[in-house]
């Protein structure tokens, strides 16, 4: 399966099936400053949280991200073959009864998981669910966003596609600048690539349909 590391640049079919029209080099320039302004307004507020007081009692960091599926191999082909996550660790039924848990509660709560991570946020665990995702979700929400650059912004949507994954979008709900598009995992967990100081064009602005991003999953590249 290929790695992250093999995206390339395309070149003359980078803007296949983007729409919107072409950015002058001044609104090219104002996007890319908004990027570091926004990312500098965020750290902002998080440190005035730290720094304010009480400055004990306070919650930290968001630790983890439960997300179910009904095939771990499956999870760890998409999110560890496809997206490039890196495996934290394999939470085992060995595992768990050497911190304690015995069989019937191991069964009970379908304990046995893949805890994976990225360059950023929080850790995501992946529990193997027979069903896959016990509740049905909205085509909007929850869902969950992950940062990519804007240079590799359209091989990763290029990248998803040759997998048959359905992507909608890109399209931009937030700043100048930013520009997101959404796609579902193969259980029908919503997920988003986000970024800032995206100027290949200019993006419709808001959000895409989708209530149309079922897929069936291959272990092979669709074809061209």
């Amino acid at each position: 399966m290929r790695s992250t590391d093999s995206l390339r640049p395309n070149g003359s079919d980078s803007m296949v099936n983007i729409p919107g029209g072409r950015l002058s080099p001044r609104a090219k320039l104002l996007r890319k400053l908004i990027a570091p302004a926004v990312s500098a307004y965020l750290a902002s507020a998080r440190m005035a949280y730290r720094l304010k007081r009480p400055w004990v009692g306070k919650l930290g960091h968001l630790d983890h991200i439960t997300i179910p599926c009904h095939d771990a191999r499956i999870a760890e082909e998409f999110y560890v073959g496809l997206l490039g996550a890196r495996i934290v660790n394999r939470i085992n039924r060995s595992l768990l009864r050497r911190i304690g848990w015995r069989d019937a509660d191991i069964d009970q709560n379908a304990a046995e998981h893949l805890s994976i991570t990225f360059s950023g946020g929080p850790r995501l665990d992946l529990f193997e669910y027979p069903q896959g995702s016990p509740v049905p979700s909205a085509p909007m929400h929850p869902h969950i966003a992950l940062t990519v650059s804007p240079r590799r912004f359209l091989e990763w949507k290029r990248r998803l596609e040759s997998r048959g994954v359905v992507v909608a979008g890109p399209t931009r709900p937030g700043p100048p600048g930013q520009a997101s598009f959404y796609f579902n995992d193969p259980f029908g967990n919503h997920l988003e690539l986000v970024t800032l100081g995206f100027v290949a064009c200019d993006l419709p602005v808001g959000v895409p349909d989708r209530s149309r991003l079922d897929y069936r999953w291959s272990r092979e590249p669709a074809a061209t």
